[in-house]
């Protein structure tokens, strides 16, 4: 009997195998979504909108120049195996634009067609539309858009804008709120856009897809509308021979931008830096030369559509940062119409794709930091974050003025941060390397040690140097040392590396300003969607484990993080949904100017901001990440600082995904990759170094404190 169950058991999973193989395999080459010969696409009508008011202009969606797309996340066995997007032109809608008063513009209903939807598996889209959108029963979702957050004083023709927009969407008959990140641009006759936003299937009914329990989709699903649409008092045919289509679905037979020309300047410098040979983009797509280029244009016209690459995270309500890592509209439409017509290249193939960055900074060598051995991973962790000590010997109070990093192995060192730790957690530093068998120790969240400050430094591929506002630095203390954090991607290889940290210094002798961390923390409390599946879902649950593995003081954090904020558990219980937000008012304590900012969560993350005098008159977005991503984590510093008063709040808020599936238990702060956060830290220039209090403590580090007198430290 039990051999008969277990051949039954091997036939099923056979079955299930063999299931899952087609539908990954069942694809046309090149792996773009394609519009399906059998398929025509439909015609669609939206709701219309009229101008009101002088000057309004009103825009219609062009279907033939438009699509509306998905990106989902497939995962066989828990490992992320594909990232589909389906697309269709099936789309309509109106924008109304009043130039001189932003405010009056609005985005009317755009009604998209599922039915039409396609990706580059036929399998994939039937049973998407057939079993999950149901779309013989809902052919149609809606997207409705109410005010612009943040609008400029008028909009300028020629000119292109990032905004967040405030709508609802509709699918299946649920509706839910959504923030959609815009950029258009627009002139005497179209006006050309994107609109993203992320979403959880779950929310509307339409996942995550389950085969078999094997094959897999993850629950969020990114969102996007890439268009083209013409003024009405135009009309459709308007000649603007400088049209750049966004959609490779309507430029069939259309010849490509020259790649000498446009395709060229573009890689160079928003993508040779991090794909050249030897490089850690390299495993990927090595982009050496011409030929390189056309043979992944598809690959390339997708990622940049879906603004994956090049990496940059911050949202558009950002104030401008230096070293933008972002392509512009006009870019990626060029890219897309370079790949829809084959990427044909006006160069030799065997033409270089040097980095051609223009934004590179020096710093002086006065300090060359480097890891006492080489550091190799065992390849049982893809994402391998460790932690070195890096002692600079200072005996005399330095300040840091500018740095760069020079990673050893380009090809499997991802990022890094550097955190400024005083002498007093040198012993818990010791300690840590010691207890880990291979030199330095594991890190995934944070330094994992007590009594390290904030971060003074962090690189990213293609990053050059960067140094600090001209006069001021941070102060570095006799005796304080660095906590290295470096992550190991080793999708592709596992080498051994040795980086080195390059400083320039300054003595403290003169008449530099030191630059203050002003930290910023707020609870976390995620609860799961459906609180009544187990103990794992129990909150005092979830505070027990952490005393019996972690002791006293890493139990007791979760409580005095809600007590410092003013907030208790059962806010966070009452939130309904997918996501739960949690944030902390901080008070600025001394005038100055904000010159750094970023923030870290972990993996379930979903979005953070910063809000200067939020629920104000003056309130103003000073960092913000719509869609995380725990991977692409840096510092970033403002263009112009953003001036701050004593007595300033500064909101910090992040969101996160509720645990879901196998995942389910309640979540609170911690470091462990079970965990997680919401912290960040302000860079501040203070106008007056007397008026910063002479005792650091603030929100973190009086909560710091007060742990370590609980350790007894």
């Amino acid at each position: 009997m039990n051999n008969r169950r277990v051949v039954l058991a091997v036939l099923l999973a056979g079955v299930a195998l063999t299931a899952i193989v087609v539908w990954f395999l069942v694809r046309p080459n090149g792996g773009g979504a394609a519009p399906s010969a059998d398929r025509p696409v439909p015609a669609v009508t939206a709701p219309a909108l009229a101008p009101a008011g002088e000057g309004q202009r009103v825009f219609r969606i062009d279907p033939s120049r438009s699509a509306a797309r998905y990106q989902a996340f497939e995962e066989f066995l828990d490992a992320t195996v594909g990232s589909p997007v389906g697309e269709t032109a099936a789309i309509a809608g109106d924008i109304l634009i009043e130039p001189d008063n932003p405010e009056n513009s609005r985005f009317g209903t755009i009604v998209v067609n599922v039915e039409s939807l396609v990706s580059d598996s036929a399998m994939r889209d039937s049973r998407l539309r057939k079993e999950y959108l149901e779309s013989t029963a809902y052919p149609e979702v809606e997207m409705r858009f109410g005010r612009l957050l943040e609008p400029p004083e008028f909009f300028e023709p020629g000119r292109e804008y990032g905004l967040r927009l405030e709508g609802e969407l509709t699918v299946k008959g649920v509706t839910a709120p959504t923030v959609w990140d815009v950029t258009f641009e627009f002139d005497e006759a179209l006006l050309r856009g994107s609109a993203r936003t992320g979403i959880l299937m779950s929310t509307y009914g339409v996942g995550p897809i389950s085969i078999a329990g094997l094959l897999k989709t993850r629950d969020d699903v990114s969102l996007w509308v890439d268009l083209v649409a013409f003024d009405l008092a135009a009309g459709s045919d308007a000649d603007v021979p400088a049209d750049r289509h966004l959609t490779s679905m309507s430029v069939d037979g259309v010849d490509g931008p020259s790649f000498a020309e446009e395709i060229l300047p573009t890689l160079g410098a928003a993508c040779a830096s991090c794909h050249q040979p030897g490089e850690v983009g390299a495993g990927v797509w090595s982009l050496a030369t011409a030929a390189d280029a056309a043979e992944y244009a598809d690959a390339l016209a997708l990622v940049t559509r879906l603004g994956y690459m090049p990496p940059w995270k911050p949202g558009g309500a950002t104030p401008k940062l230096l070293h933008e890592r972002t392509l512009t509209v006009e870019q990626r439409a060029s890219l897309q119409q370079w790949a829809a017509a084959g990427g044909p290249l006006d160069v030799a193939p065997d033409t270089p794709v040097p980095s051609s960055r223009t934004d590179a900074v020096e710093v002086r060598a006065d300090l060359v930091l480097g890891m006492s051995e080489p550091y190799e991973g065992t390849g049982e962790l893809s994402d391998d974050y460790r932690c070195f000590l890096l002692d600079p010997g200072f005996e005399e109070d330095t300040f840091i003025t500018g740095f760069s990093l020079q990673p050893g192995e380009r090809r499997v060192v991802h990022h890094s941060l550097v955190y400024l730790a005083g002498a007093d957690a040198r012993e818990d530093a010791e300690s840590a390397a010691a207890r880990d068998e291979r030199y330095g120790w594991e890190c995934f969240g944070g330094p994992g040690i007590p009594g390290v400050g904030g971060v003074i430094a962090s690189w990213v591929p293609g990053q050059s140097a960067t140094t600090q506002p001209e006069g001021a630095g941070f102060l570095v203390p006799a005796g304080s040392f660095f906590v290295f954090q470096l992550h190991y991607n080793y999708a592709e290889q596992v080498l051994a590396d040795r980086t080195s940290l390059v400083l320039q210094t300054e003595p403290a002798d003169g008449d530099l300003l030191a630059l203050q961390s002003a930290p910023l923390i707020a609870p976390v409390e995620i609860p799961c969607i459906d609180p009544a599946v187990g103990p794992l879902c129990e909150r005092r649950q979830a505070i027990r484990a952490r005393r019996e593995t972690e002791g006293l003081r890493a139990s007791l954090m979760p409580n005095l993080l809600l007590r410092l904020c003013g907030r208790t558990a059962a806010e966070f219980a009452e939130q309904e949904g997918p996501t739960v937000t949690s944030w902390c008012d901080v008070p600025m304590r001394y005038d100055g100017k904000i010159v750094e900012v970023g923030g870290h969560m972990h993996t379930m993350g979903s979005s953070f901001s910063l809000t200067l005098n939020p629920d104000t008159s003056d309130e103003q977005v000073l960092f913000e990440i719509p869609q995380w991503d725990f991977n692409w984590q840096g510092r970033y510093q403002y263009e112009t600082p953003v001036r701050v008063a004593e007595g300033d709040v500064v909101r910090i808020s992040c969101t996160w995904n509720k645990g879901a599936g196998e995942d389910r238990r309640y979540t609170i702060w911690g470091e462990g990759t079970r965990d997680e956060m919401c912290l960040s830290a302000l860079t501040v220039l203070p106008d007056d170094p007397a008026s910063v209090p002479s005792r650091r403590s603030g929100l973190a580090l009086g909560f710091r404190r007060l742990l370590d007198r609980l350790d007894g430290r």
